[in-house]
This record gives C-alpha cells, structure tokens and sequence, in this order.
C-alpha cells in the first residue's frame, strides 16, 4: 500500500526550465566556454553540478558551478514557478494522508527559499537535498535518505519526477517510478 510520495523538485513541481537554461548559458558566456546547447542543457536536468560541470572543464568546474549559482540566486524568484495545477495535486494528496518528500539536486535551503516562494513548503515532511548523501542522483542513496526520514518502505512509496537520473535513482532504489510529463 502506497504511504508516501517522493518529489523531483526542478522540473516536476517548479517550473525552473527557464532558469536552469540562462544559468547554463551564463555559466558557459562568463567563463569564455562558449554556448551550451539546449539539449545539452537539458542532458543534465536532474544531476548535480558537481557531477555535471567537470565534464566540461575540470579544471574550472569549481568557476562554472559558481557563476551558474550567481545567476540562479539572482534570477531565480523572477523565473521560476509553480506547474499549472501542481497546487491542487499537492493538497489532494495530503488531504488523503499521504506523506510527502522533495527529493532534489539542489541544496535543501535553496530548495526551501524556493517552496516557501510559493507557499508549498508546508506540503513536504522534508527535503534531501545534495548535501544529504555522499552518492547522488542516479544513484538510489538520496531516495533512500527520503523513504528513511518518511520512514517507510521501497514498495510504500512513489517517486515522480522529470528525467532519467530520478527514474534510475527510484529504479535502483527499488521504489515505482512515475514520469512528469506537464515540464
């Protein structure tokens, strides 16, 4: 019996496309890198940048996760929102008793600041964030960090989100997997 739900944030709840996309952009522009394709961006959504930008430089990956950040710190209130209905989907499941979790990339904090943007903070028991387990997204550690803090098992939760990595991450976590197709 299902118990709990188990969020992507970026790109599943909040629509931060727009944003992910001018981070990448001015990342690649600050550092002389040249552009970055769109779907070369999108290849990443859904893994760290610590895992993400040494592809491109390691040498500089530190510069290009820095001012990626500088751009999604400033521009991040102006270009992300809310999916079209996630709202009502949010309360419905709370309503019916189901524990809630944001499984994400980002770190929990900014994570939080963007939840609390829209009044959704209070529909999650919690947030893994980046900083919450050594392995990362595809890897099934950050999916089991949020079944343990919902305290509840593999086959007692659902995991929705918008990319491969979390669809590998609740695969190796053994917990179904359900694709969000509205980003």
């Amino acid at each position: 019996m299902i118990k709990a739900v188990l969020w992507d944030l970026d790109g599943t709840v909040l629509d931060t496309t727009e944003l992910i996309m001018g981070a990448y952009r001015y990342a690649f522009e600050k550092n002389r890198m040249g552009d970055i394709s769109k779907d070369e961006a999108l290849s990443n959504f859904g893994k760290p940048l610590i895992d993400v930008m040494p592809k491109y430089d390691a040498d500089r990956a530190d510069e290009l996760i820095d001012s990626y950040l500088e751009y999604a710190e400033k521009k991040h209130d102006e270009l992300v929102r809310p999916f079209p209905g996630i709202v009502d989907a949010l309360a419905n499941i709370a309503r019916r008793g189901f524990e809630q979790a944001i499984v994400t990339s980002k770190t929990e904090q900014f994570s939080r600041h963007g939840l609390e943007l829209f009044g959704l903070a209070g529909y999650f028991k919690t947030i893994v964030g980046v900083e919450s387990t050594e392995a990362h997204k595809p890897a099934p550690d950050p999916a089991l960090e949020g079944l343990n803090r919902l305290k509840v098992a593999p086959d007692e939760a659902i995991f929705i989100g918008d990319s491969q990595a979390e669809r590998l991450c609740a695969n190796a976590a053994g917990i179904p997997f359900v694709f969000a197709l509205w980003g």
